[in-house]
């Protein structure tokens, strides 16, 4: 993709920030620019693309194919023209005193939370973190509005504006009691239809992201389960399958844990539900903040020591 000769860097500035906030008021904040002087950056990104860029529908601003396109390659521009940045001389992490805020699921914290604290207390003792958990439909809005720094899940309907970046490959499992009745070592798809199931529920109105993917899948073999229990998080699960002769579906790790703990078998889903990835997501505002580029080497770090070594022991 080629840019026009005659676009400058103030413009690359105005327009990542309209494809990411998709809101011209929410843009010329994010530039520091009055709205007037942003909707001014907008028509004359218009007719130096030749593309609207921004088309105004039911649910707001959203970009064109175009425009996600574009955003794909200032994204790489500003990449490199940041990277210096990282290296500042005047940033000293260990005297650092603010707080970071990321969201994620329960078991996400449980897996990443632990080790970066180790780090956080040995080389930066004045940063905070406040991580909780949140509604990962409402992402972007988090993330553009300000609410956090960083998320860290696998999402799917987030704009390609944002920053992402891979962390941690990631296995759904289903889990049910050793003593099952019926399943021994081996789950069929019949023996998944024909039991009852807990699911993570993060809100009243919605499945957790693996659920979800569980449901679509199903939906598309023209199947449904049958769901007996909902419950407030992935770490309660096991606990309840393990005295029972009900199903769950769990992340890897959760798995891996919670047969350490309680008398579970750990089994192959008889259906591919898609991939379960985690990566990090971030907002172009903290891109170049060197307290978030520390986190985030830092959690990629985790990521790495966490390795494959920890394969679940499917039986």
């Amino acid at each position: 993709m080629t840019m026009p000769r005659n676009i400058n860097l103030h413009l690359l500035e105005h327009l990542r920030a309209l494809i990411s906030e998709q809101h011209v008021t929410r843009a010329a904040e994010v530039a520091n620019i009055g709205q007037p002087a942003m909707s001014a950056s907008l028509a004359r990104l218009r007719v130096m693309l030749k593309d609207p860029l921004l088309i105004k529908t039911a649910r707001g601003m959203e970009p064109t194919p175009y425009a996600i396109e574009l955003a794909k390659a200032v994204q790489i521009a500003f990449e490199v023209l940041d990277a210096p940045q990282s290296g500042r001389s005047d940033f000293d992490i260990a005297s650092a005193e603010r707080t970071i805020r990321i969201v994620s699921t329960e078991a996400v914290a449980m897996l990443f939370l632990p080790a970066l604290m180790s780090r956080i207390r040995l080389e930066a003792p004045k940063l905070g973190i406040r991580w909780t958990s949140g509604d990962m439909r409402r992402a972007a809005e988090l993330l553009r509005e300000g609410e956090v720094d960083l998320i860290i899940s696998s999402l799917r309907n987030i704009p390609s504006s944002y920053y992402s970046s891979p962390l941690h490959p990631q296995r759904a499992f289903c889990i049910a009691a050793q003593g099952h009745p019926s399943i021994k070592g081996k789950l069929s798809l019949e023996q998944f239809l024909q039991s009852q199931h807990v699911v993570f529920s993060p809100s009243a109105t919605s499945y957790s992201f693996v659920d979800s993917l569980v449901e679509t899948a199903l939906g598309k073999l023209g199947q449904a389960r049958e769901v007996a229990a909902t419950v407030p998080s992935f770490l309660v699960s096991p606990a309840v399958v393990a005295t029972t002769d009900l199903l769950a579906v769990v992340p890897d790790r959760i798995a891996i844990e919670s047969a350490k703990r309680y008398a579970l078998q750990v089994l192959e889903l008889p259906f591919d539900i898609g991939a379960l990835d985690l990566a990090m997501y971030w907002h172009s505002r903290g891109h170049a903040d060197p307290a978030l580029q520390w986190i985030r080497s830092g959690l990629r770090d985790v990521a790495q020591g966490l390795g494959n070594k920890d394969a679940p022991p499917v039986v």
